[in-house]
């Protein structure tokens, strides 16, 4: 019988593959602690970039609607405005088709004797005084002239009332509404 030939080498080799197996062992245990160390800070840095999205996502979206709020503001003023200046024509029309019936009212010969008085103050006591034929007074005088129609004294009438026709836009019996 013979005996195995040993391999002189064998321990050699087991010894370089023990020490090499130690070795992958080593650098696979480092490997998989820096994978796990480059994981937690990409999970970081993604959670860093979902909290900075937000926060802009949230300061964009407070900015749309500060200017919606303000363009809201902007066009519910348009409105209340076009409303008063609607109200306020209303009230101009209805004065204008009131006036034809002043010149039958007992009070309109003494207004209409103030009208002339006014235009003989402004072009002198020769001005020569006549009616258009929409009411008033007409008065020339060296070359000048002053119309004074029943239309243009409503329209300053009106104009003269100011703060007054503000009291068409009250919303309410207190006198709370907003003015113009």
């Amino acid at each position: 019988m013979s005996t195995p030939v040993r391999d002189p080498l064998e321990p050699v080799r087991r010894a370089v593959l023990d020490h090499a197996r130690a070795e992958a062992e080593t650098q696979l245990a480092a490997a998989r602690e820096h994978a796990a160390q480059v994981d937690a800070q990409a999970r970081r840095d993604a959670e860093a970039v979902v909290a900075a999205a937000r926060r802009e996502g949230e300061a964009e979206a407070a900015a749309l609607q500060a200017t919606a709020r303000s363009r809201a503001r902007r066009d519910a003023r348009e409105v209340v405005l076009a409303a008063r200046q609607q109200a306020y024509d209303d009230l101009r029309a209805q004065v204008r088709a009131a006036l034809p019936a002043l010149r039958e009212d007992p009070a309109f010969p003494a207004w209409r004797q103030r009208l002339v008085a006014h235009a003989r103050q402004v072009l002198g006591e020769h001005a020569r005084i006549s009616e258009p034929p929409e009411g008033g007074v007409r008065a020339e005088a060296d070359g000048r002239l002053l119309v004074l129609t029943l239309d243009d004294v409503a329209a300053q009438v009106l104009e003269g009332l100011g703060s007054e026709v503000e009291g068409l836009w009250a919303t309410d019996s207190a006198g709370a509404g907003e003015s113009p």
